[in-house]
This record gives C-alpha cells, structure tokens and sequence, in this order.
C-alpha cells in the first residue's frame, strides 16, 4: 500500500485557481523512472531518476520538488533542484537506513505555481553494504582504480540483469556534449560510450562493450554487455545485452536502458562481452 500522502509544501501566494489535486501550474506530472516496483538499490544514497513535466510554458524555469517517505507517510527527505534536459536525477545526500521501504514522488513548479505530483514509486535499500573483496593482481583495472566484479552465480543459474541507468545518465548529466557527438558514422567521437562504459565497470567488472553479432573486432556503437554466467567474462556469450542510445545518429539522442538481448537471439546471432574496444588507449 503507498504511504498516506504528506501535506504538500505552502507555496505562498495566492496564484491560479487550484486543480482537484492541488496543482496550480498546467504542467504533466513527471515520469518516476528509476529507482521503481521495489527495486533494491545499489545504495543507501540511491539516485532518483524521472522524466520531466510538459506543459504550456515550454519547461523554461522549472524546477522539481522531490519527497522520500516511510509507510506512515512521514517525509523523511525533500529537495527542490533544477531541471535537466529530458530527464532529471538527484543523488539523496542523506544515508537512509539498511532495508528501509521507501516511496519518492515528484513534482514541477514554477514561481509560486506547483504542478501535479508524479505517482508513488517504491523501494528498498540494501539489507547490509555491499563490501568488496580483495582483488587479485590479475583484475583488470578501470581509471581510477581497481573495481569490484559480482561474484559468479551458483551452478546452473544467472545473475540477474542490473538497472544501472541512474549511473548512466548521471555521467551525462556531466558531460552534456558527448551523448550529441556520440554518431560515429557521421564524424562523432567514441568518448560517450567509453566514459559510460568506465562508469559501469566501476560498478561491476562484469560489465563492457558489445562484440556487434559476436564478433570483437566490431564494436557496438550503443550497447553494453554484461555477463551473468560464471568462469571468465572477456569474449563471454553468456551475456544481458543493452542498448544505450535512443535515436542514435538522429537529431536528438537520448539516454535509455532497453534489454536487446532477446532480440538479437531471435534475430540468430549473439551478443559478446569485451573489457576494451580495440583500438581504444586506456
């Protein structure tokens, strides 16, 4: 069940006449995307990611409300941050405690003018932290230091595929151009896929670049692998498979997390995992 709704936030002012839900601002209500459906975060400072409000003032000057609460309904923790193109993320800068069920919602406002909220979305964090062991000599690196590889799955089975999209679209946040320069085809540079495929890895080493229809001479140009399955990952068939870029090599790409795996199945190829593209100088 969701928490009871908390009082919305005094705006001061006497502005529009209010809608039935309390909205003053003729905006959509933004898009929950991530953390959602009580997903287990990675963190207990997880990031929350969600699509921005549309409306009659063309998103100029917006900014986004954010409410963690309890399943009394007590807000536990409130932001307001600027808006982003597309998609918006926060990062919680306070430590929620060990396997907590938490639910986050989001609004935009403008001035004194507050849209809708967004739905309720549900999550968990983490039973305990997540400790890495000690890495062999023989882990590959990632810039910055050694990373943390999940360990292999008992016999017979797979680990299950990760949503790390957060992190994703957290390096883009940084580095607004590279996604826009990302078309290789037409003169674009490979430094989006290489800085996301470095920020994945410092998550899980289990993660690298697609072998386009298995062959490792043949980088993808949008999707990342990661293996599920146990013994060495490089060169692995045994792969989640996932597709980056929306619009790739269009007018206006965007950030996405979509499972192609079974696709290329279907389509009688493979996917393949490789820790580095070839010709790429770490």
């Amino acid at each position: 069940m969701n928490p009871t709704s908390p009082t919305a936030a005094t705006t001061g002012g006497s502005v529009t006449a209010a809608a039935s839900d309390g909205s003053t601002l003729k905006v959509t209500a933004p898009a929950t995307i991530d953390p959602t459906n009580g997903a287990v975060t990675a963190s207990r400072n997880p990031t929350l990611v969600w699509g921005n409000a549309e409306g009659k003032y063309d998103n100029v000057g917006l900014a986004y409300d954010l409410e963690v609460s309890i399943v009394d309904g007590t807000v536990v923790y409130s932001r307001t941050v600027g808006e982003s193109p597309n998609t918006g993320t926060h990062t919680l800068d306070l430590t929620l405690p060990y396997n907590t069920q938490h639910w986050w919602r989001v609004r935009a406002h403008v001035d004194n003018q507050v849209g809708p909220w967004s739905g309720f979305a549900e999550f968990n964090t983490p039973k305990q932290a997540v400790v890495a062991p000690p890495t062999s000599p023989t882990s590959p690196s990632v810039p910055g230091g050694t990373g943390f590889r999940t360990p292999d799955p008992p016999a017979g089975q797979r680990l299950p595929r990760r949503n790390d999209i957060g992190a994703v679209l957290a390096f883009n946040s940084l580095n607004p151009n590279l996604l826009r320069n990302s078309c290789q085809p037409e003169g674009g540079s490979w430094a989006f896929m290489d800085g996301t495929v470095d920020t994945l890895q410092a998550i899980d080493l289990r993660y690298g670049y697609n072998c386009k229809r298995g062959n490792c001479n043949d980088p993808s140009l949008d999707v990342v692998s990661y293996h599920w399955g146990p013994g060495p990952d490089e060169g692995s068939a045994d792969v989640y498979c996932t597709d980056l870029i929306s619009g790739h090599c269009g007018s206006s790409p965007g950030i996405i997390w979509n499972d192609v795996t079974g696709v290329t199945l279907d389509s009688g190829t493979v996917c393949r995992v490789m820790f580095t593209r070839p010709g790429r100088k770490r």
